[in-house]
């Protein structure tokens, strides 16, 4: 692979002569605490960027502190946070925010008798409800622009964020910045709602750890801890191989791509028409190399060329696409499907591409050594747009 950087209960049941005992399975009922804790746990399995848990555990904790719970239920979390530190396997970004959050619990949670119910929020929305067409642009322009400026407003105004690690924006501050956007455009609940939406956007258009936070933010206004299941797809042509048989157009099929659950892993399958699959399928030899990445964030490169009563592109997952923000310009290293050793005459590099709401210009292919010389990188800079 090339790389170019840019305990049940049992009840029995008697049934007539001759006498029969069934046993029925009964699952214990969880309580609240237990609930609101396998939300949480759940949300951050999923979590593509372990960098913005501190966002999801704040704002659960800010969506569970408003519900005003007794301190009885407080009591009840403290011991379920110490079971799930004890038993469960967790990465060490989940760990520090559970960490975190019973350290809040046992100092402010357990300190009252009951913490106070914080007044609900009430939307009074000054425009209609838009449609998910008029959404996106809205979508895109605030976590593009508007999140950028008011991140630089909150930093100059002073505040408690912390410091990014890769040099970028601090995370809780674009949380804040976010929420802040949010409130003073005074949107709708339904509104609100819509923004959660996976299929608005595309990783074109936006920066997936964007998008974790944003999903964040929104539940906490909207009052609720449940997320929606994540998606991977829309999906998106990264890159072709020179002499890859693919047909002219490929992108657009890309787009069309399905994310697909199978007993070795995760995989997306790209369609492609029948007459299109003969035509590579009569190559010798077959060549399909390519890369897409996914609305989740994560780059995929291609396995094989399935063919019967469906024709795909079958797709593997590979890792996780990250804009690192430590150098002078933000960079992006992506894979690439070539392996580029030699330059006849001078380097010329391919046309600047659009990817997590920048444009990119790529400056420099690297080698890998971690995959048997195989990759290449490339390193990609963001213009203004």
């Amino acid at each position: 692979m090339k790389w170019n950087t840019f305990a049940a209960a049992t009840v029995p049941l008697i049934v007539g002569a001759p006498r029969c005992m069934f046993a029925i399975s009964q699952s214990r009922k969880l309580s609240e605490p237990e609930k609101e804790l396998d939300i949480l746990l759940a949300r951050m399995r999923q979590r593509q960027y372990p960098e913005t848990m501190p966002v999801l555990a704040s704002y659960w904790l800010k969506t569970a502190y408003t519900a005003g719970h007794q301190r009885v239920w407080w009591k009840e979390l403290d011991h379920l946070l110490k079971q799930a530190l004890r038993k469960e396997v967790l990465d060490g970004p989940s760990r520090e925010a559970l960490i975190d959050i019973q350290s809040w619990v046992q100092g402010t949670g357990l300190r009252s008798g009951k913490t106070p119910a914080v007044p609900a929020l009430r939307f009074e929305s000054v425009r209609s409800n838009p449609k998910p067409e008029r959404l996106a642009p809205y979508l895109r322009r605030l976590l593009n622009h508007w999140l950028l400026a008011e991140v630089a407003r909150l930093l100059i105004n002073g505040g408690e964020y912390g410091v990014a690690q890769d040099g970028g924006i601090p995370i809780l501050a674009a949380a804040k910045a976010l929420e802040r956007l949010l409130l003073r455009d005074r949107l709708s609940p339904v509104t609100l709602e819509m923004l959660l939406q996976p299929d608005l956007v595309s990783p074109r258009e936006v920066y997936p750890a964007d998008m974790e936070i944003l999903t964040d933010v929104v539940l906490a206004l909207l009052g609720r801890t449940a997320a929606p299941p994540p998606r991977v797809t829309p999906a998106r042509l990264l890159g072709l191989a020179r002499d890859a048989a693919l047909p002219q157009g490929y992108g657009d099929a890309v787009r069309q791509a399905s994310h697909v659950l199978t007993a070795t892993g995760d995989e997306v399958h790209v369609p492609v028409a029948a007459e299109q699959a003969a035509e590579i399928l009569r190559r010798d030899p077959v060549r399909i190399g390519s890369v897409i990445v996914t609305l989740d964030g994560r780059f995929w490169e291609s396995e094989s060329l399935q063919s019967g009563e469906e024709h795909y592109v079958v797709y593997k997952p590979g890792g996780r696409l990250r804009i690192d923000f430590s150098a002078d310009h933000a960079r992006l290293i992506v894979p690439w499907p070539d392996a580029q050793l030699h330059w006849p005459g001078s380097v010329q590099f391919r046309e600047p591409f659009e990817l997590f709401g920048r444009e990119w210009n790529e400056s420099s292919w690297e080698m890998e050594g971690g995959r048997a010389g195989e990759c290449a990188c490339g390193i990609a800079r963001p213009e203004e747009r």
